[in-house]
């Protein structure tokens, strides 16, 4: 009985022992299996954190490169459009010095016999350019000394906005009349400015609703539906009927077909357009104030009748900063500020 009893015993300690070991043995198997475990999490952390900042890196690069594309469109854009008023007002040039050239031909041997002729009209000229007339009494009815002043025409593109007021005292601190070219879209928020360049005494002209090149360059009826959109809104918010217009871009832009017949439909209706022949540049977004500056005093004396293009559109504070100077050196050189208005010879690319 005893020899049975010592074998169960013996048993029981047995497996015992041998649970004992199976569960050493697993909770050890356990243990490595978890710090292996533990080991790929940390290493796939490591591997998430570096992947987020190499994901940082690359929004931050996108982010700039994205920003410096969009700096270099307004660029190419500005350059496109100063290169479209530089290439209207060579064509301008062009056509005048050939105008200029034919009349000397014309004229070569009368100017050889009247020697004396010449001389006194040259006298006369230098009388009258320097501003004393020694026949002040000598004009044909309809005509008189008035006419022989220095007129300068400024205009601004891309009207109303933030800086019009500023640009309107401006104006009146030299007297100076202007012209206003009106877009709508965007600029509604600034339509009170409307009246108030109409009641300081200048002329409010048209420029487009949109001013996107696409839509209203595409179809002469698409050109129409833009216009008769910008015309309700002036119409609308200062009883001011206008009958002047500028293309945007000069009217240059777009096929020849689809501007010919604007330009046919438009003066249907009894609208004058008007391009420029001085050009402030300040089209591109990377002119200084200085190189407005310079290209105003530089040109405006190039043309008999200056019409020079600016901009009064937001962000144009470099335009806003140079029309003191502007002004003032217009001034010092005798010239009268004039608005635009249908008795006045327009400047035409096509």
């Amino acid at each position: 009985m005893k020899k049975v009893q010592y074998a169960a015993i013996t048993i029981c300690g047995i497996l015992l022992i041998s649970c004992c070991g199976f569960f050493a043995y697993q909770s050890w198997n356990l243990g490595r299996r978890y710090q292996t475990l533990e080991t790929e999490a940390s290493a796939l952390r490591d591997d998430n954190s570096k992947l987020q900042k190499d994901k940082s890196k690359l929004d931050t690069e996108l982010t700039d490169s994205t920003a410096q594309l969009k700096e270099k469109e307004r660029y190419v854009a500005g350059q496109k459009e100063y290169i479209s008023e530089l290439s209207g007002q060579i064509e301008s040039l062009t056509e005048g010095g050939d105008d200029e050239s034919d009349s000397q031909t014309a004229n070569g041997n009368s100017r050889t016999n009247n020697d004396a002729d010449d001389t006194a009209d040259s006298e006369n000229s230098t009388n009258m350019s320097s501003g004393s007339d020694a026949y002040p009494n000598l004009y044909a009815e309809g005509c008189s000394p008035e006419d022989s002043k220095k007129v300068v025409y400024l205009t601004f593109d891309d009207v109303p906005s933030n800086l019009t007021p500023k640009v309107l005292d401006l104006l009146d601190r030299y007297h100076a009349k202007a012209t206003f070219f009106v877009v709508c879209n965007n600029n509604e928020e600034y339509a009170e400015y409307l009246s108030e360049i109409v009641e300081r005494g200048h002329t409010l002209a048209l420029h487009s609703y949109s001013h996107n090149y696409d839509e209203i360059y595409a179809s002469k009826d698409a050109f129409l539906r833009d216009y008769e959109k910008v015309y309700d809104w002036v119409v609308k918010n200062t009883g001011y009927t206008p009958s002047l217009f500028r293309f945007p871009g000069g009217s240059n832009n777009g096929s020849s077909y689809v501007v010919n017949g604007i330009i046919d439909e438009m003066e249907e209706r009894g609208f004058q357009y008007f391009d420029w022949n001085v050009s402030s540049g300040d089209g591109s977004e990377l002119t200084t104030t200085e190189n407005i500056i310079d290209n105003i005093c530089s040109n405006v004396g190039v043309p008999e009748f200056p019409i020079v293009l600016m901009h009064d559109g937001r962000g144009k504070n470099a335009t806003l900063a140079a029309l003191p100077t502007v002004l003032e050196y217009l001034s010092d050189n005798g010239y009268e500020f004039r608005s635009l208005d249908k008795t006045v010879e327009a400047v035409h690319y096509r």
